[in-house]
C-alpha cells in the first residue's frame, strides 16, 4: 500500500507540473517562442518520431552510454576489487587516482581526437573515464571496508586471492559498486549529450538534434528532443535501481 501510494504521488507532482505549464501558456505569462504549450511540444514529439527519426537518435545516444557504462565496469570493477585487496597499492595510488577525477572529463576531449580521433571511440571514451574512475574508487573502498571476519574466514578456507576477490570482496563492495553506477549513469548521459551537442562529432544523437533545432528556433522540437532525454535518463536510472535490487536483495534493507 505505501508503494503504491509512493507512486500515486509521484504521478500527482507530474500532472501538477504539466497542469501548471499548460496554465502558464494558456495565460500567456511566457512567450510561447520561449515557452511553448504542453499540446505544441505534444504534436512535436509524435511528427519527430514518426517523420524525423528521432527514434535512431535515441538509439544512438542510449547505445553510446550504455558502451561507455560496460568499459567502465568492465575495468573499473575489477581494478577496484584489487586495490581493495592490495590496501597498500591502493594508498599509493589514490592520490592520483582522486586527482584524476578533479579534472573535468570534457578538458580532455582535444586530447582525445589527437589520440583516438574524431568518431565514435571518442564520445564513448569520454563518457567512460569519469565514470571509470568513480566505479574503480567505489569498488576500492568498499573492498577495503569489507568485515575482517569475513575475510579472515576466506583465508582459514583456504580461498585463493582470486576466489577471495571474486567470492568475498566483490559481494561485500558490492552495495558502493551499485552506487558508483547509479551516478555513473548520469555522469555518461551528461557527457555524452554535451559532446553531440557541442562537439559535433557524429551526424545524430539527441545531443545533436537538440542543437539543431534550437539553432533553426525550432522551439516546440527542441523541448521534445530535451524531454525525451529526461525521460532517457529517469528510464536508465530505474534499470539501475532494478539491477541494485536484484544484486542486493540479500540485504535486510533492500
Amino acid at each position: 500500500m505505501a508503494i503504491f501510494d509512493h507512486k500515486r504521488a509521484s504521478w500527482a507532482i507530474y500532472a501538477l507540473l504539466l497542469l501548471l505549464w499548460w496554465l502558464v501558456t494558456v495565460a500567456r505569462l511566457v512567450d510561447p517562442i520561449i515557452l511553448p504549450s504542453p499540446f505544441a511540444v505534444a504534436s512535436a514529439l509524435v511528427n519527430l518520431f514518426m517523420h524525423h527519426g528521432l527514434l535512431r537518435d535515441l538509439a544512438e545516444t542510449s547505445g553510446r552510454v550504455v558502451a561507455a557504462l560496460l568499459i567502465a565496469s568492465v575495468v573499473g570493477i575489477p581494478v577496484g576489487l584489487f586495490f581493495g585487496y592490495q590496501k597498500r597499492l591502493y594508498r599509493l595510488v589514490e592520490g592520483p587516482l582522486h586527482a584524476l577525477r578533479s579534472v573535468p572529463a570534457t578538458c580532455l576531449f582535444p586530447l582525445l581526437l589527437i589520440v583516438i580521433g574524431v568518431g565514435e571511440k571518442s564520445i564513448i571514451t569520454l563518457a567512460a573515464y569519469p565514470c571509470l574512475l568513480i566505479l574503480m574508487v567505489n569498488s576500492a573502498s568498499g573492498a577495503g571496508l569489507a568485515e575482517p571476519s569475513r575475510v579472515r574466514q576466506g583465508r582459514i578456507l583456504g580461498l585463493s586471492p582470486f576466489q577471495l576477490v571474486t567470492q568475498v570482496l566483490f559481494y561485500e563492495a558490492l552495495p558502493y559498486i551499485t552506487a558508483g553506477l547509479r551516478t555513473s549513469v548520469s555522469y555518461a548521459l551528461v557527457l555524452v549529450v554535451a559532446v553531440e551537442m557541442f562537439i559535433g562529432v557524429g551526424h545524430g544523437g539527441l545531443g545533436r538534434r537538440i542543437y539543431d533545432f534550437q539553432s533553426s528556433f525550432q522551439i516546440p522540437e527542441t523541448y521534445s528532443a530535451i524531454l525525451v532525454t529526461g525521460a532517457l535518463g529517469l528510464f536508465l536510472n530505474w534499470l539501475v535501481g532494478r539491477l541494485e535490487k536484484h544484486l542486493l536483495r540479500w540485504l535486510p534493507q533492500t
